[in-house]
């Protein structure tokens, strides 16, 4: 046997006998002591990192804890720690006992941050430097440097500033003194304006698109101008996808060319409906949209909804004015039938809008309709015919999606008839729908309700079946049924009323993930002198939070019903505003 190969088997031998064994580590178990707050989470993330040490190279993995824990407190100017490592093993746990006294925080002495150039003069740049949180006698915390540091980056890029440069970005610290120094000095250079808008791909609605522009060529550059010209051309409801982004590569002499890329929905575009209201019983509709009728962006679309009480069938013509989003025409032609206990009335509807969003988001509609409409209410038989002209405002602010923690919901609406111009009766109608919703910690909902409503006239009977007002209901008060608080004939039958006023008050608790509880008391009346008792309903309901809103199964009591109904079951699926 050569002398080589017996020292190996001598080694491998004497490794065998007098090595210590190797335990198998499948778990690390860091306890922390002497910090606390921001700082113990970052090194709780920090040592996540490591691995679980392989044989008995422990010695290698305190190192590797250490350099972590080092790290991760310098970011808050901690630069001279004592730190102390236990290792114990308990079965194939190592528990990692560690100790930190983080010693003495460094503190800024010098702080040199300059904006060069167009920036220089910039007020977003004034602004940001006037918030920042790095200033001479301050703790060094190098979250807020990079932090401020990233937002001049962004803010230059947002606001135009294509070539800007880091001329000086460092943090020199003297461990010694417990002092740091800041140089962050940026160079934006020229801004940049916008250049030509340019189509990457061939459409018919180039015009639709230059309406929509939300800047010039020659403005200066703002991303937020750009995203919100992306969210115009999404929103015109003309298109299924719309990008407009810059193209700084092509970008020179200044101007940066903006590239839009849009696709065209379907020539024909359908939507079906299913839902339920136990007081209208099964809810379907039918939708048809032709979104393109000619180069300048008029469309056409037709709607039908179905309920056991009543049935409705619409359509309209859309012609864009200016802007197709907030300044359009309108053109209706409708047909009502109704049938709900003592109502029966078919109505034909035409009318003119003209719709114009204000800075303020109220959606102004001006119109004039045309209604002409065959009714028997209650013992009345009738048949009139309404010029109506009005004007309505309506806005609906919303936070949280279909599931939404935050709302506000308004309607007021004016429309008057005189003999003058040919309606049967003269009559002025005012209407209003007010609806808040809050929450508290996205897990204590408050919902508050209120409609109010008033015709002008010298008698009820003079008004068509449709227009005149009548409560209770899912949508009204609860604990009634739908469209029963109104006023009645000596017969008993319900005549509708020339008053509306109700108020609803709901408190809603959130249970489980998607899952709620509430409790609500309803009040108001329909009424022609306010001699009826106003009808009080209370109750409670379980809501369930689905994808397309929630779904909600209520019951609630009349507290003064002079009527037989002891209790009611509402079930109402739809959006909360």
């Amino acid at each position: 046997m050569k002398l080589r190969t017996l020292f190996t088997l001598i080694l491998l031998l004497y490794s065998a006998v007098f090595s210590v064994p190797a335990f198998a580590v499948s778990s690390i178990d860091f306890k922390l002591t002497g910090v606390s707050g921001d700082i113990e989470d970052n090194i709780d993330s920090y040592l996540s990192t490591i691995a679980v040490p392989k044989g008995n190279n422990y010695s290698f993995f305190e190192s590797k804890v250490r350099k972590n824990i080092v790290d991760s407190i310098q970011v808050f100017g901690f630069y001279a720690p004592d730190i102390t490592i236990n290792l114990t093993l308990d079965d194939d746990e190592l528990l990692v006992f560690i100790e930190i006294k983080l010693g003495q925080r460094v503190k800024l002495a010098n702080v040199n941050i300059q904006i060069k150039g167009d920036a220089a003069d910039d007020p977003m740049f004034l602004k940001l430097l006037s918030t920042k949180q790095l200033i001479p006698g301050s703790n060094l915390s190098h979250q807020n440097y990079d932090k401020l540091k990233a937002d001049i980056t962004k803010l230059a890029i947002a606001r135009g500033y294509f070539d800007g440069k880091w001329q000086k970005s460092e943090v020199r610290v003297s461990i010694k003194k417990h002092l740091a120094d800041i140089d962050l000095i940026f160079d934006s250079k020229e801004r940049y304006v916008f250049g030509e808008s340019v189509l990457s791909n061939q459409t018919k609605s180039a015009s639709i698109i230059s309406e929509l522009a939300t800047f010039k060529v020659g403005q200066e550059f703002e991303s937020n101008l750009v995203a919100e010209y992306s969210l115009a051309l999404f929103n015109s409801r003309y298109f299924q996808s719309a990008s407009v982004v810059p193209d700084l590569n092509a970008r020179k002499d200044g101007q940066v060319p903006i590239i839009i890329t849009v696709i065209n929905h379907p020539s024909n575009t359908y939507e079906v409906g299913v839902g339920f209201l136990s007081d209208v019983g099964f809810r379907g509709s039918l939708g048809w949209k032709k979104p393109w009728i000619n180069s300048r962006g008029d469309s056409i679309s037709a709607d039908f909804e179905y309920s056991t009480v009543q049935q409705e069938l619409t359509l309209n013509y859309d012609i864009p004015i200016e802007d197709p989003i907030t300044n359009i025409a309108k053109i209706q032609l409708g047909f009502q039938r109704k049938d709900n206990k003592d109502t029966d009335s078919k109505l034909f509807t035409l009318q003119l809008q003209r719709q114009f969003e204000l800075e303020s988001k109220w959606l102004r509609t001006w119109f004039i309709k045309v209604e002409q409409e065959d009714f028997t209410q209650g013992s009345q038989v009738g048949s009139s015919l309404m010029i109506l002209p009005g004007v309505s405002f309506a806005r609906t602010k919303q936070r949280g999606g279909v599931d939404p923690y935050w709302g506000n919901q308004q309607l007021f609406s004016f429309e008057t008839a005189s003999k003058y111009w040919g309606a049967d009766t003269d009559m002025l109608k005012v209407q209003s729908r007010t609806k808040y919703l809050r929450s508290l910690n996205r897990t204590h909902f408050f919902t508050g309700r209120f409609d109010l409503g008033a015709i002008y006239v010298d008698e009820i009977e003079s008004v068509p079946a449709s227009m005149r007002f009548f409560a209770g209901g899912s949508q009204s008060i609860r604990g009634y049924d739908y469209e029963t608080v109104t006023p009645t004939d000596d017969a008993g039958a319900y005549i509708g009323g020339r008053y509306l006023t109700v108020g609803s008050l709901e408190y809603g608790y959130q249970f489980a993930e998607k899952w709620r509880i509430g409790i609500f008391a309803d009040a108001g009346t329909s009424t022609n002198d306010f001699s009826e008792p106003v009808s009080v309903g209370i109750g409670t309901g379980i809501r369930w939070m689905t994808p397309i809103g929630p779904v909600k199964l209520d019951f609630a009591v009349p507290v003064n019903s002079d009527t037989d109904t002891k209790y009611t079951f509402h079930l109402y699926i739809g959006p909360e505003l």
